[in-house]
């Protein structure tokens, strides 16, 4: 029997995961900072941000492979096996990776369908044959993450990334001396997320020698595909809804200042917002009874309102202008076109939250199905959202990609959230604990 959890027992998991994420965070807004300060940095962004988008839509599963991890980690035998799933996933992916990278290919889908510049889809093809090294990285980390929080030690987790970030300042400084533009960022990004890699296996390899070495059956992979798919497809769309922004972007009159400027929003909104996604984690490792969902649910509503309350205070007073030319190193143009998108950036926050909330309750009771729905939602919000974009050519980009961004949002929460009310999260959720949960 287990005991139910308490608003202290979800703090005390979330909160090394706050300084994970906002780490990991950083570490985009440090390449951006990075990226501003080269020749050209509209250029330089702009394809970086682009290549960013495509890369992690068309790699979703390298998100899924945490959570397929927390789900199904029960014995040494399944490291091997998960990791053998892994990489079916994304063999698909990463070859698309590859044709982009090295073929024509590349110029049509950056120069044609997200309408950049010839200097930008130059310097984006490289840029994502870069970011393609980290899927094998990426799978590796998903493996040893499941590890730590399975145990509840996610304050390990925080180690491995202030590594990751360290490691990243050595990169930027060392990579230009063979690298230039946008790849500088790519390659960075994937050196410092070995790096983490590295660090976070060899904390989490105590964990793997006290996994018994056979624990009934292996899942099946259609079992596994089962369950995540659905994850598959709403993370997908979590990306995709950045790709279409991004494509849509490149519609308006200026498209490299647009997508130069939301890439900047985009990333200082994730760096502030970022830790509400880790009420997924938490609630798919911790909640397992109604009375759990309870607590779960007061808990994200204290999360949300202390992250809309710091967006707030920064964007909504003069630390605005000193975040966006002191620290981001904005030229005026990009600071005065990306202030009034920063400053809405707070919506999002609620939103965020309660989506990231329900995929975890229903990630946690192995019930994916109904995340689908929500991820085609997103999907057909930021679409229509961006028909605006083919006869308001003026629009400041970065605005409509905040507001864009927050709708989807707020469709998934919705979705999600009546789905679990009409009684079915009670059918998924006894009442109290029937069993114990490895790490609990």
């Amino acid at each position: 029997m287990r005991r139910p959890i308490t608003v202290k027992d979800a703090a005390r998991f979330f909160l090394p995961l706050i300084f994970m994420t906002e780490l990991n965070m950083i570490s985009k807004s440090v390449i951006h900072a990075f990226l501003a300060r080269l020749a050209a940095p509209k250029i330089v962004l702009a394809a970086f941000s682009t290549s960013f988008a495509f890369y992690y839509t068309v790699a979703s599963g390298t998100e899924v492979s945490g959570l397929i991890s927390i789900s199904y980690l029960r014995d040494r035998r399944c490291i091997a096996h998960l990791l053998g799933f892994f990489c079916l996933l994304l063999a698909i992916p990463v070859g698309v990776a590859q044709i982009v990278a090295w073929t024509p290919v590349g110029d049509w889908l950056y120069g044609e369908v997200f309408g950049a510049s010839a200097e930008v889809t130059g310097q984006a093809r490289w840029a994502t044959f870069y970011l393609s090294l980290s899927a094998p990285v990426l799978l590796l980390r998903a493996l040893a993450f499941g590890l730590i929080m399975i145990n509840r030690r996610t304050i390990l987790i925080t180690f491995s990334t202030l590594l990751r970030l360290l490691s990243l300042a050595v990169s930027l400084v060392v990579l230009p001396l063979w690298l230039e533009g946008a790849s500088v960022g790519a390659a960075a990004l994937v050196t410092c997320m070995a790096v983490e890699t590295a660090f976070a296996w060899g904390a989490a390899a105590r964990y793997f020698r006290a996994l018994p070495a056979r624990e009934g059956d292996l899942p099946r992979y259609g079992e596994l595909w089962r369950f995540c798919w659905p994850l598959m497809l709403n993370q997908s769309s979590e990306m995709g809804v950045v790709m279409a922004i991004n494509v849509f972007l490149g519609r308006l009159a200026t498209p490299d200042l647009a997508l130069a400027a939301f890439g900047v929003v985009h990333g200082l909104a994730n760096l502030l917002l970022s830790p509400v996604r880790n009420l997924l984690h938490t609630a798919q490792t911790l909640a397992r009874t109604r009375a759990d969902v309870r607590v779960m649910v007061r808990f994200a509503g204290g999360v949300v309102a202390f992250f809309t309350l710091l967006v707030g205070a920064i964007f909504l007073s003069p630390l605005r202008g000193w975040v966006l030319t002191g620290v981001m190193g904005l030229t005026a143009e990009l600071a005065a076109y990306s202030a009034p998108a920063v400053m809405i950036a707070f919506l999002v926050a609620g939103f965020w939250g309660y989506s990231a909330l329900f995929r975890g309750l229903l990630a946690g009771a192995r019930r994916t199905t109904a995340i689908a729905a929500s991820a085609g939602a997103r999907l057909a919000i930021v679409t229509a959202a961006g028909s605006v974009t083919f006869f308001v050519g003026g629009l400041n980009g970065a605005v409509f990609g905040v507001v864009a961004w927050a709708l989807t949002l707020a469709a998934e929460a919705t979705i999600l959230g009546a789905w679990l009310s009409r009684g079915r999260g009670k059918a998924l959720f006894p009442a109290e604990a029937t069993r114990a949960s490895a790490g609990n």
